[in-house]
């Protein structure tokens, strides 16, 4: 069972953006190497299975000692692989070791040879990360969303949706870059809906992630208006509390990582946690999409 006795801060908001930082008492100190430190230090190798390719897999090397944690929603980009992967889900790879993980393609129509060895990780995350695995869904979304900002991709490329957002994005996230020394988790809505959750083991986890968890959200929903958010604490504890009485089901990680997904499922929020030696590394929620589009406040009904 996830521990999800979390304090729920006052509301933080710019423009349509709304954050509620999430504390705890209970952290653990572990510190795990994250996909960009690993790239910045040259310490994670990426790359096609093998020469051909296969969409949905990409291997990873881990070069370093330390255990390599890559969260869902994360971008690969760059011309050494065939075309840009959006991860599928948590992954903790060992010190020292090379694994296969499931990805989507977040480049629809290109698939090209080796060209060099530029390989980067967005500093953003994918824009709807609670429809990932879906392959069709997510070729439709990055689509409609070019089409939105009327941004023109040869290659139906999701980095271009962020390239175009860039500057708005990284204002919003420096904004909201004020977690306190005891949070380990935030929640963030739009408007009068809180969207997403998330939830770290630590309170380092968070910050190194933070900016990038919302710069996900604002390049899919940021609007420049004024009017004061309804939503208050007592909503991010509704939400918490659809998390827990959600149903839940633990799956095998992918082949030579370690840890257990957990999936929970409920009425009005999905979501998963990647868990490790007794200990939540990560967890996400979001809000059902047929949800989002009601007319009212959901959370009054939890």
């Amino acid at each position: 069972m996830m521990n999800l006795n979390l304090k729920v801060s006052k509301l933080e908001q710019k423009n349509n953006i709304v954050v509620f930082f999430l504390s705890s008492v209970q952290k653990s100190n572990k510190n795990y190497l994250t996909f960009s430190e690993a790239l910045n230090q040259d310490l994670v190798d990426v790359s096609e299975v093998n020469e051909r390719g296969f969409v949905s897999r990409l291997s990873i090397a881990n070069k370093s000692s330390q255990g390599l944690l890559i969260l869902g929603g994360e971008q690969i980009i760059g011309s050494k692989i065939r075309q840009n992967r959006i991860v599928r889900h948590d992954v903790l790879i060992p010190a020292n070791s090379t694994v296969l993980i499931r990805v989507n393609c977040g480049e629809q129509y290109r698939w090209s040879s080796f060209v060099n060895n530029d390989v980067s990780v967005s500093d953003s995350m994918y824009f709807s990360r609670g429809n990932l695995g879906r392959q069709y869904k997510v070729w439709s979304e990055i689509s409609d969303k070019l089409k939105e900002l009327g941004v023109k991709s040869l290659t139906s490329s999701v980095h271009e949706i962020y390239k175009k957002r860039q500057n708005t994005s990284d204002e919003i996230a420096n904004f909201f870059n004020k977690a306190g020394e005891a949070d380990v988790g935030v929640a963030v809505g739009v408007n009068n809906e809180i969207k997403s959750l998330d939830v770290f083991s630590n309170n380092s986890m968070l910050k190194k992630y933070l900016k990038k968890l919302i710069r996900g959200v604002v390049v899919n929903s940021f609007r420049k208006i004024n009017q004061k958010s309804y939503l208050t604490e007592k909503d991010a504890y509704r939400f918490l509390r659809m998390i827990k009485e959600a149903s839940q089901q633990e799956f095998k990680v992918e082949k030579g990582t370690l840890g257990k997904r957990i999936q929970f499922n409920g009425e009005l929020v999905s979501g998963d946690a990647l868990s490790h030696s007794d200990e939540i590394l990560h967890a996400s929620a979001f809000l059902k999409e047929f949800v989002a589009a009601g007319p009212k406040k959901v959370y009054d009904a939890a």
